[in-house]
């Protein structure tokens, strides 16, 4: 299987762990490295970067492309980005923006609820999914 296309077929907030990542980072650095490959790596240094509150790092990953643009794949990363950074309005703007673009479905926010739930931002979570997610 393509390694871009296996990595699409994992959940939009997953992360590899180091061991993991190791064989996809070697392929990322090809010169002929499929886009979809370096956006998922982007999307996990912009995680990282994220938790260690490296915003302007974070700003020009995403900036970058973390994922297809105009996609759900996208919205539910830059949500979770944003409720790592305590911006919840900004998510949900984000995830608003996704469901009216027919990105995504109204199911999102609880989507992102969910992933928010799985990086114990609680609070986040609960406003994502209208106090549903734990």
């Amino acid at each position: 299987m393509d390694p871009a296309l296996e990595l699409l077929s994992r959940d939009p907030a997953w992360r590899p762990t180091a061991e993991e990542a190791a064989p996809w980072l070697r392929l990322a650095e090809a010169p002929a490295a499929p886009e979809a490959l370096l956006r998922e790596v982007r999307w996990w240094r912009a995680f990282e970067a994220a938790r260690r509150r490296a915003w302007e790092e974070v700003s020009a990953l995403a900036e970058a492309g973390l994922a297809e643009p105009f996609t759900e794949r996208e919205a539910i990363r830059l949500a979770l980005l944003h409720c790592l950074s305590g911006s919840v309005a900004e998510a949900e703007h984000v995830v608003a923006q996704a469901v009216q673009l027919g990105a995504s479905d109204e199911g999102l926010p609880r989507r992102v609820a969910e992933a928010c739930a799985r990086e114990g931002l609680r609070e986040a979570a609960e406003r994502m999914g209208g106090g549903g997610a734990r």
